[in-house]
């Protein structure tokens, strides 16, 4: 019996095959990868409310205070940690910095040592220069206890640096199409749209 093996056109036929297999699956498979991070953020969010809201019960129902709501923000870690004991909650698992971006978000010994963290805080004096245009919903202060349930409490890192930049760092690049929020109530939420849009 004489065997025939694969003509050029059936060995290009199957190339051409596994190459629109990839093309469809691989985004799926990134997208897949990018919601399970996108989970364990918000994981990380509900650690960090819960810490919070701990802390707040120990002292007069004040949260703590930070310059500004972004880094370096060691105040609030250094505070938090006996409540959460966790390093990895600090930091957002779908942060990608490139070359040239905010080296300051990524979980190293200096950062964390200097207090840099992966997300914002919304408990603080002043406003960071990257923030954006949020003064009106969301002045300069102290949250307490007796605040809006509905303000944010933690959330994603998004300031306007992040956006004008394009950096892809937000869950579902190159869109904004979810920021991770922690509400002073403790509940989680991924919102849906522009931070600067949807900010509370």
């Amino acid at each position: 019996m004489v065997r025939r093996g694969f003509t050029l056109i059936e060995l290009l036929v199957v190339i051409a095959i596994i190459a629109i297999l990839a093309a469809i699956l691989f985004p799926v498979f990134a997208r897949a990868r990018e919601n399970s991070k996108r989970t364990t953020c918000l994981s990380n969010l509900k650690q960090l409310a819960q810490g919070t809201l701990m802390y707040a019960q120990d002292y007069d129902e004040r949260l703590p205070i930070n310059s500004t709501q972004g880094n370096s923000l060691l105040p609030v870690v250094q505070g938090l940690w006996p409540y959460v004991k966790n390093r990895a909650i600090f930091y957002c698992p779908s942060i990608q910095v490139l070359s040239g971006a905010n080296p300051l978000l990524n979980n190293t010994d200096a950062n964390w040592n200097a207090g840099n963290i992966g997300y914002y805080f919304w408990s603080s004096w002043g406003f960071h220069e990257h923030t954006g245009p949020f003064l009106d919903r969301h002045p300069p202060r102290q949250l307490t206890l007796s605040h809006d349930p509905d303000l944010w409490m933690w959330s994603d890192v998004f300031g306007a640096f992040y956006w004008q930049q394009n950096i892809p760092f937000s869950h579902n690049m190159p869109k904004w199409s979810f920021t991770n929020v922690a509400f002073m109530d403790g509940h989680v939420k991924s919102v849906s749209g522009r931070p600067v849009e949807i900010f509370k």
